[in-house]
């Protein structure tokens, strides 16, 4: 099986192949819907200098909200504007779009001090939350809420403490514009799971609803299993949704795919390679089935770069997708920077199933 990546150099066109070599093993079986995954080199464009991470949202006024960590965002660099937590706003769409700071960084527009740690970001309600995991432990979280876009804070405390450390930094669903196509309302996030922490190869998930999203007691953990979906308000019950013997690292990301009704989620397999794969599923607890794994992406979307610093996280917002769902455009942040690319899906069927 080929993966076949077209890029325009100069005034050839290049094309490159990658086969799937025996050292790739990906955890499940390949997708039959979307069966294959292209990236454009040609369209990449890297800004933000310096800060990485780059979880994303699409808020209710229609602009993507991205969290950054360790920089001074767009318009930055490691020392200009250097924050160790920072908010933009990212307006248009490619290729014409453009970041704005909000909070923290180069000329942000919010003069309230930044705080510290690295976050995901959902919205919902008009709203914007922040899961911030604790700078430098990692191993507890404090939410953070924002009803004018960014432009001021309010500190809710810490949501998710030691005991539920699996959630520290935890990859947030993305259900469209302001979470509007939650099939049941409730916002839901995966485990982080930093396999240096928490040894374990395996993802979690939780649930909650909007309105109840500051109280620790309302949030509910998955207990079942693909055939029974459950759910506990339990955390010591909750039972894995996702694993992967190769390894599971920090930086997981899930978008719902309207167009196929399907979720798009995206783990690290190696922090320090950055080596990724990319899985479909029309449930959040699974089956889960492979659309591209490891060396099967081209190496300019996860291998390290400036600072050896491979790409932790890779999302495709859903504000970017195309109306018959084959172009997309990921979101990663290899070599810290905020980098944009497109990417064409290979769908052999449309709709549910």
């Amino acid at each position: 099986m080929n993966r076949v990546v077209m890029l325009l150099g100069l005034s050839c066109l290049l094309i490159v192949s990658t086969s799937v070599g025996a050292e790739s093993r990906p955890p499940y079986p390949r997708s039959e819907l979307l069966s294959d995954i292209t990236f454009d080199e040609s369209t990449l464009r890297r800004l933000a200098n310096g800060s990485d991470i780059w979880a994303c949202t699409w808020a209710a006024d229609g602009n993507l909200y991205g969290t950054w960590g360790d920089g001074g965002g767009f318009g930055g660099s490691d020392e200009a504007g250097r924050v160790s937590l920072g908010v933009a706003r990212i307006s248009g769409a490619p290729p014409d779009w453009q970041g704005i700071n909000i909070w923290g960084g180069v000329s942000a527009l919010s003069g309230q001090p930044p705080t510290e740690g690295k976050a995901t970001i959902i919205a919902v309600n008009r709203t914007l939350y922040l899961y911030a995991s604790e700078q430098g432990k990692w191993d507890r979280c404090r939410l953070w809420k924002s009803v004018d876009y960014g432009h001021s804070w309010d500190n809710r405390g810490w949501l998710f403490p030691t005991s539920h450390k699996a959630f520290a930094f935890p990859g947030l669903v993305q259900f469209g514009r302001d979470n509007q196509l939650s099939p049941d309302g409730y916002i839901y996030g995966f485990s982080d799971n930093d396999t240096r922490r928490l040894h374990d190869m395996r993802l979690y998930l939780f649930r909650v609803r909007p309105s109840q999203l500051e109280s620790l007691t309302a949030y509910e953990y998955f207990v079942g299993t693909e055939q029974r979906p459950r759910w506990s308000h339990d955390i010591q019950k909750m039972t894995p949704v996702f694993s992967n013997p190769e390894g599971i690292s920090w930086g997981t990301t899930c978008v719902y795919h309207a167009t196929t009704g399907r979720y798009l989620l995206a783990v690290s397999s190696d922090e320090d390679q950055g080596d990724w794969g990319l899985y479909e599923s029309t449930h959040l607890w699974g089956p889960w089935h492979t659309i591209g794994y490891r060396n099967e992406f081209p190496d300019w979307t996860y291998s390290p770069a400036e600072k050896k610093r491979p790409a932790y996280l890779h999302t495709f917002p859903a504000k970017w997708m195309s109306q018959d769902g084959k172009t997309l455009w990921c979101v990663f942040d290899r070599g810290d920077h905020f980098n944009v690319a497109r990417c064409t899906l290979t769908v052999k069927a449309a709709g549910r199933k």
